[in-house]
């Protein structure tokens, strides 16, 4: 067992965190909210090509397949409702983004015979999880990819704790589903040549986390951002070259895996975390809902006055969406920011003892009490420069990585110099903070995962050449 420990990070002092337990999605002097639309919500898979399996005005069940991988046949990506296809949202070069759903209140399912994963090969639950829609939630790393079901992971690590804002504890999605849990944790430690490793709070009371078998136990302490899957691989695995496979989940992907081959039912209910200096006060917390949940049925009655930007995800990763989107295929969380429709005047003159600083830049660092919180807008305060202080970047990132040098040789596409500083063993999400505090406004995220992606295309064309 490995004990992670970090100190350099930031827990964000945002007001409006949700906490408490799992409540009904019910509007503020309503009742409990029934969506009449639904989506299968395909965005994240833009590195994919997609065979579109059903159309306008056709029936399906939850679990009947919507969408299929090209490059991966029996890659299944379905339905998280039942109902009726009302229509399909393309993008650029016809990318499909949406497959939308008029949704039935009865829920019927496409079911498949129960598979006990302690008796069944690695190629049963392969096949399984393909058909079943669940091989679209494991993702790869180098590269954070899909994974492919034709290479062994050499090892799967599975994240049971969360540390992102507004982000639902792990042991909220476990809770009720321990059994479930357990069949997807016995199911993964049959499709790896290593360990599946499950890492944990230190302080953790969860019985499903403890008690857990099949697994590798590690705990971790620590600010956001401990709950990354980059640092827990850095300090248990570490990633050696481009032809390393890892896998990688969290708690409620396993619990979906699990509940797949006990029920032969695809799991479709989440718990999602509500917050935000945008949400009503008494509007904040966690709630149950079904996946590809509409964005309108989360604004009913939650929504403070003014101009507000609405986010599926978490305010550092999450993406901008409006009342007629969905929630998005991987978000837990849902929140709302305040925008900024005017300039401040002459705020470079004011002491901001009301403003949160990291740098100290404002009194408020110097004065303020820890554990104040602030209320943040989407504001910037400042534009895009050159970079300005690298030291900044290494007290919130935890990694053995010099920040700002990777950052940098991505920029240039000098990926040899980048791979020798580490950019095979991050994330785009590794760099929400560095950007967060960054003075010059730069966005690390969006080169990273530019430049992880550009990289990957190279790294696979060589392979394929040899």
């Amino acid at each position: 067992m490995a004990h992670i420990k970090i100190t350099k990070g930031l827990d964000i002092p945002i007001k409006g965190k949700p906490n408490g337990s799992v409540c009904p999605l019910v509007p503020r002097g309503g009742t409990s909210f029934s969506p009449k639309l639904m989506s299968l919500n395909l965005k994240p898979f833009e590195e994919i090509k997609l065979r579109l399996l059903a159309k306008p005005g056709e029936a399906v069940k939850v679990g009947t397949p919507l969408a299929e991988d090209k490059n991966c046949p029996g890659r299944m990506f379905v339905s998280p409702a039942c109902g009726v296809v009302k229509e399909v949202r393309r993008g650029l070069k016809r990318r499909l983004l949406d497959v939308v759903i008029e949704a039935d209140p009865q829920e019927n399912f496409q079911e498949f015979p129960p598979l006990n994963p302690s008796h069944a090969s690695r190629e049963e639950i392969i096949n399984r999880l393909k058909a079943g829609g669940l091989f679209a939630h494991i993702r790869s790393r180098p590269f954070n990819l899909l994974a492919d079901p034709h290479k062994m992971p050499r090892n799967i690590f599975v994240k049971a704790l969360e540390s992102a804002l507004f982000t639902p504890p792990a042991e909220l999605q476990v809770e009720g589903q321990e059994s479930a849990f357990q069949a997807g944790l016995t199911a993964l430690s049959k499709l790896t040549s290593g360990q599946v490793h499950l890492i944990y709070r230190q302080d953790c009371l969860s019985k499903a986390f403890l008690e857990a078998k099949d697994v590798q136990k590690h705990t971790a302490e620590g600010p956001y951002p401990v709950s990354n899957h980059s640092l827990h691989i850095e300090k248990i695995d570490p990633i050696r070259s481009a032809e390393d496979c890892v896998w990688t989940l969290n708690v409620r992907q396993v619990v979906a895996i699990g509940h797949l081959l006990s029920t032969g039912r695809y799991f479709n209910e989440k718990i999602i975390g509500i917050g935000g200096t945008g949400i009503l006060p008494d509007q904040t917390g966690y709630f149950r809902v079904k996946e590809g949940f509409p964005i309108s049925g989360l604004l009913i009655g939650r929504i403070q006055k003014g101009w507000v930007r609405l986010i599926s995800g978490d305010p550092l990763l999450g993406e901008k969406v409006e009342e007629g989107d969905f929630l998005g295929f991987y978000h837990d969380v849902f929140c709302a920011i305040p925008e900024n429709t005017h300039r401040e005047f002459l705020h470079f003159f004011r002491l901001g003892l009301d403003k949160y600083t990291f740098s100290k830049a404002y009194l408020s660092g110097h004065f303020n009490p820890s554990g104040h919180e602030y209320d943040f807008t989407t504001n910037q305060h400042g534009e895009h420069r050159a970079f300005i202080d690298s030291t900044l970047y290494d007290e919130v990132m935890p990694l053995r990585i010099p920040t700002m040098l990777l950052v940098k040789a991505v920029m240039a596409e000098d990926f040899d110099l980048a791979v020798d500083l580490g950019l095979l063993e991050v994330d785009s999400e590794d760099f929400a903070l560095p950007s967060f505090v960054c003075p010059s406004k730069i966005e690390m995220t969006d080169i990273i995962k530019s430049g992880l992606k550009t990289f990957a295309k190279e790294a696979l064309a060589s392979t394929l050449s040899i």
